[in-house]
């Protein structure tokens, strides 16, 4: 008889793997449908302009989530530094999610409107003029690259499916919306509209 180790085994680990999944979707993922109606109610999260949509693109596709956390935990320490701890009704029209791991920069849950648009706009294109100590890198070329908006409709669109309240005229007017701003411009705006929904000043 042989005495093999299950874990050289690929059915095993198939097997394995799809209890695991279905525990995971059971425990945390199918709950969600049934308080969905009141994390909506109790929220009082916006959904994004076209232009803050295009800012948050850019956020993602200049890897800035993976510097910079978006969750406030319900500790003394954080709450002093960053501002109102992170609420499960705050995320409800955000797809994908951007609350990060690691913070080699600062959370920006409650970023917006700490600081003004030229301060921003000083920051990206050269951290250390307005923080010496930074070790971010600048995003001169974002001043550079104007947006069409040829693909924000679609975006959208797409976020309709998934729940976000658009109506007809603000996806129709979205291209325009979008035309003719820079992508720094849209993310700044993207940056303004962070934990502002939620009403957090700072």
């Amino acid at each position: 008889m042989l005495n093999k180790d299950f874990t050289q085994s690929v059915f095993i680990l198939i097997i394995s793997t799809v209890i695991v999944a279905s525990i995971s979707f059971l425990v945390w993922v199918l709950p969600a449908f049934f308080y969905q109606d009141k994390l909506i109610a109790e929220s009082s999260a916006k959904p994004l302009t076209a232009l803050e949509v295009e800012g948050r693109d850019v956020y993602i596709s200049e890897g800035c989530h993976t510097c910079h956390t978006m969750m406030v935990r319900p500790l003394d320490a954080e709450i002093k530094r960053y501002g109102r701890y992170s609420r499960e009704s705050d995320d409800i029209y955000e797809f994908p999610n951007l609350w990060g791991s690691k913070r080699t920069g600062p959370d920006l849950t409650n970023l917006g409107r700490k600081y003004s648009d030229q301060w921003h706009a000083i920051h990206l294109n050269n951290p250390r003029d307005v923080v010496p100590t930074s070790i971010m890198p600048a995003y001169p070329w974002l001043f550079e690259q104007v947006l069409d908006g040829e693909d924000t409709e679609a975006k959208l669109k797409a976020l309709r499916i998934l729940g976000v309240p658009y109506n007809d005229k603000e996806i129709q007017q979205a291209r325009l919306a979008v035309k003719g701003h820079t992508k720094a411009e849209a993310l700044i705006a993207y940056l303004q509209s962070l934990g502002h929904e939620q009403g957090v000043q700072q």
